[in-house]
């Protein structure tokens, strides 16, 4: 999700078939709930997991600051490359890091790590090796694309409308963002596709009125498979459109989807939220609300060309549901995952990787889908 301002799994079965599955609810989902294996150690933040090649893991960990690339059998953890707060005249930039943010695994055994603070991707091998920053150009403005395929292309949305215009100062408002494909070495982007952003409305910060997105107003969300298929997952009918290597669109098929009207709890979550995140809790701060959440509240690229997005929920419910999305829309699968538990990433084989919460701390386990 692009932050907009200060103030964006397995079931069945039965005991012979393998732990980590509960016995499916009458209404199919497959529920996940014990891990697989776990990695050693915690985690402050995680904001990125990419599976590598010969099954270990490579983790953003933006709370403690560090790039790690974990082994599940044997537990071990290694830390890679160094973090830094600046950097120095004349020093390179290869092997640093600041802000660990989202990971992709790109062609062969390449890594791309995204660091929020240089605003830039680094390359990494799955040995470790830093094989240097990615040469970008600011395409669609200067924010890093955190969507790459294994065909050389990076992605990104074009959200200046809505995070201050084109220009310093211009206040531009647009109901869509264009999604912008380019070369990752290139200096031109081609728009390939369109998202619905949210409606902005009036928000008070004392006597001021500023124009912002309406809170939980329904919002597309994009991404992209290794090879090269973009998704869009539609929030005003709950569908996901694709886009082949090709150019050829495809419209997904609307699907039902239970509404959840937002409450005083789900405005009071925000607005706690909101002032840990700095707002001056001094001034008389009021935000405009949807009447209803989306269908979704978040969108992952899968393996085998699915789509898994994350239900919207009330207030109180913290235990995940992910509706699977096949690319060609003829299998819907729900997943479940622990309370309190968040999607890190999805790989071979039914791999599934899941951030466990303990209070400020983390852990990465992996659960196993059934075949």
């Amino acid at each position: 999700m692009i932050p907009l301002s200060r103030s964006t799994r397995v079931a069945l079965v039965l005991t012979a078939l393998g732990a980590g599955c509960a016995p499916r609810p009458s209404d199919g989902r497959i529920v996940l709930k014990d891990p697989q294996a776990t990695l050693p150690g915690t985690f402050g933040q995680v904001t990125g997991v990419a599976e590598l090649t010969d099954g270990r893991v490579a983790v953003a960990d933006f709370g403690n600051r560090l790039f790690l690339y974990g082994s599940f059998d044997p537990a071990k953890i290694d830390s890679i490359g160094r973090h830094v707060d600046t950097l120095t005249a004349g020093e390179s930039m290869v092997g640093l890091y600041k802000l660990p943010g989202i990971v992709v695994h790109l062609a062969g055994d390449t890594i791309a790590l995204v660091d929020y603070a240089f605003q830039r991707a680094t390359l990494w091998t799955e040995k470790g090796q830093s094989l240097g920053p990615v040469v970008t150009y600011p395409v669609a403005g200067y924010n890093p694309a955190v969507n790459y395929d294994t065909l050389g292309y990076a992605y990104k949305a074009d959200y200046r409308a809505i995070i201050g215009g084109l220009e310093p100062g211009m206040i531009t408002h647009s109901d869509s963002a264009p999604v912008v494909r380019f070369k990752r070495s290139g200096e031109t982007g081609d728009t390939i596709g369109q998202l619905l952003l949210p409606k902005m409305g009036d928000a008070q910060f004392g006597n001021e009125s500023k124009s912002v997105p309406v809170v939980f107003s329904p919002s597309d969300v994009f991404g992209v498979t290794p090879d090269g298929w973009l998704w869009v997952a539609r929030a005003t009918t709950n569908s996901v459109d694709w886009r082949s290597p090709a150019g050829q669109w495809t419209p997904g098929k609307p699907r039902a989807w239970t509404k959840i009207p937002v409450t005083d709890a789900d405005k009071e979550k925000f607005m706690t939220a909101a002032l840990h995140n700095g707002l001056n809790p001094k001034l008389v701060i009021a935000f405009p609300f949807a009447a209803e959440k989306p269908p979704f509240t978040s969108a992952t690229t899968g393996q085998g060309g699915t789509v898994w997005l994350q239900r919207s929920r009330v207030a109180a419910d913290s235990v995940p549901v992910y509706d699977v999305v096949s690319r060609d829309d003829s299998t819907v699968t729900v997943v479940q995952l622990p309370k309190g538990a968040g999607l890190a990433g999805v790989g071979r084989n039914g791999a599934v990787y899941v951030i466990l919460r303990d209070g400020g701390k983390q852990q990465v386990a992996r659960y196993q889908l059934p075949h």
